[in-house]
């Protein structure tokens, strides 16, 4: 059996099929999308990609449902055929949930076109309609199951309450992707803010049932190493994702990426068709900067951003944070009506580590150890990190160094007004 050396999971271990679709040429491409996108121009060492990332959340993945299994074989009732055919599904759907990333991750994030549900609609059409669909037939002629149910389990599409639970093992709060990932990044950047205790996590896994499904849960005395994961992201997400300078720089990327796409296709939309998207990556989107006439491009390539004039932050009482957003938003309309994308840069944007509840329904549940009762919800047993719930705010202007004064001295005036009540 092929295995992979991986310096957060050590060996993982693949099959010969697995390796057959990590060895195809989309899967490869993903050696050359850079996991953090414009991390790297900050944290010189952030250069890992999402290609061991998918690697690493398969296993991560994998390691989850083996203990599910352990602890509730008896109540799931599986027979072992079926435990086999939900194993190989989960890290299939695992192993490829990344696949469409667009160039620089997240940077293309709202460039998809409409008929296009985001990288994860890309990666349904590439997982059907590449090399891979074969491979991916061929592992599930072996276990029952098809290609387009692997494609469903990613677009999110699948309503069969078996693989909505092996969804939720790797898109939900607290999954897989985020347990690799956090580890991942915080080894490439240096930092220490995404250790967290995953072998812990491991061992307090479970499941309790609802309304005649199974849903994912976590053990009364493992509330301290859940508690760790979810600060772990809140710390990666304060300090690393939304850094000041990476953040300027994503968004220089982002229209840098239009301007190419429009060069490129005549518009600024990713492309809808697949060998087209697959063409696209880190490289390609450096070496057609380096030929395009851009403003962008000489940014983006030499390091030349604009500077960093204000920044607030939304603190106090729920209303006042509420009106500071408020003000905020009307600041930012006024400059970027006043002001070309070139010169100022409007930077407002928030991110709940952690979603405790989803239309009123707890998203992480604490149970038994012995037994399938919710003890506790999340928040009742963890109130300090229940306080998290409240999102991560940034409003931040940048601008050239030529005028900076200027934006500076309209941004104070329009608050001294704002906050007057003028």
């Amino acid at each position: 059996m092929p295995e992979i050396r991986d310096p957060i999971h050590g060996f993982i271990s693949l099959s010969s099929d697995e390796m057959s679709i990590i060895n195809t040429r989309p899967f490869q491409r993903l050696r050359r999308i850079r996991q953090l996108a414009t991390t790297y121009l900050v944290y010189p060492s952030a250069e890992h990609t999402r290609f061991p990332h998918s690697i690493g959340v398969m296993h991560v993945s994998n390691q989850m449902f083996n203990k599910l299994i352990e602890k509730r074989s008896q109540v799931l009732e599986w027979s072992p055929d079926e435990v086999n055919r939900y194993r190989q599904m989960l890290r299939l759907a695992s192993l490829l949930h990344d696949v469409a990333h667009a160039p620089f991750s997240h940077a293309g994030d709202n460039l998809y076109d409409d008929s296009v549900k985001g990288h994860e609609g890309m990666a349904g059409k590439i997982i059907t309609e590449t090399e891979i669909s074969p491979i991916v037939q061929r592992i599930g002629d072996q276990h029952g199951f098809g290609v387009e149910e692997i494609a469903a389990m990613i677009t999110g599409d699948s309503y069969k309450k078996e693989i909505r639970m092996l969804t939720n093992i790797f898109a939900s709060e607290l999954d897989s992707d985020k347990m690799d990932y956090l580890l991942r990044d915080s080894l490439y950047t240096g930092v220490k803010y995404g250790n967290f205790d995953l072998e812990r996590i491991m061992n307090v896994i479970s499941l309790f049932p609802k309304e005649g499904a199974w849903h994912l849960g976590f053990e009364y005395d493992g509330v301290e190493a859940v508690e760790g994961l979810i600060l772990a992201r809140y710390f990666m997400f304060s300090q690393v994702y939304l850094h000041r300078t990476r953040r300027v720089y994503d968004r220089i990327l982002h229209h840098l990426l239009k301007d190419i796409l429009q060069s490129t296709y005549g518009n600024d939309r990713l492309p809808v068709d697949v060998e087209e998207y697959l063409k696209l990556d880190d490289y390609s989107v450096i070496e057609k900067a380096k030929t395009i006439k851009s403003v962008w491009a000489d940014r983006f390539l030499n390091r030349v951003h604009l500077k960093c004039v204000w920044e607030t932050e939304a603190v106090g009482s729920k209303e006042s944070r509420a009106q500071q957003r408020k003000y905020d938003s009307i600041i930012k309309a006024e400059l970027e009506m006043k002001y070309k994308p070139e010169e100022v840069i409007v930077d407002q944007y928030q991110k709940a580590p952690v979603k405790f509840e989803i239309d009123e329904i707890p998203t992480i549940n604490i149970i038994s150890k012995d037994s399938n009762i919710i003890t506790h919800s999340f928040k009742e047993k963890a109130p300090i990190v229940a306080k998290l719930e409240d999102p991560i705010y940034i409003f931040r202007v940048y601008t050239d160094a030529s005028i900076a004064q200027q934006v500076l001295g309209h941004i104070q005036m329009r608050y001294e007004i704002l906050k007057g009540g003028k």
